[in-house]
């Protein structure tokens, strides 16, 4: 059996895509992926059911100057404090500080009055 000399330079490409598969192999091991810190693993953050009305119905909610939906409407929002608004088209708006304890569901129910 003979052996011809450019045999191993036939190979190289073969050679070269073996080592790169080894080489990613290899290096999937090396990697660690960790979870960011607003992952399942920490606990909701405190928050509470909010059910809005109006009188007259259908005014528009807006919540920290965002609006948010028309009456009536149930959110979650966070514990803490929120400016809660009611605008209706002919009437005046109405606006308070909401206070929200975690857990505590609340109702708000604004009562417009013309302008």
């Amino acid at each position: 059996m003979t052996f011809n000399q450019n045999l191993p330079f036939r190979c190289a490409p073969l050679f070269a895509a073996v080592l790169l598969f080894l080489a990613a192999v290899v290096m999937t091991g090396c990697v660690s992926v960790q979870k960011s810190g607003n992952q399942e693993n920490q606990p909701p953050a405190p928050s509470a059911e909010v059910f809005f009305d109006s009188r007259p119905a259908n005014a528009e909610i807006y919540v920290n100057g965002k609006f948010r939906g028309t009456a009536s409407l149930t959110l979650q929002l966070p514990a803490g404090t929120h400016g809660v608004e009611f605008r209706l088209t002919g009437f005046a708006n109405w606006s308070r500080e909401l206070v929200v304890v975690a857990g505590e569901d609340i109702r708000v129910t604004a009562t417009l009055h013309t302008e």
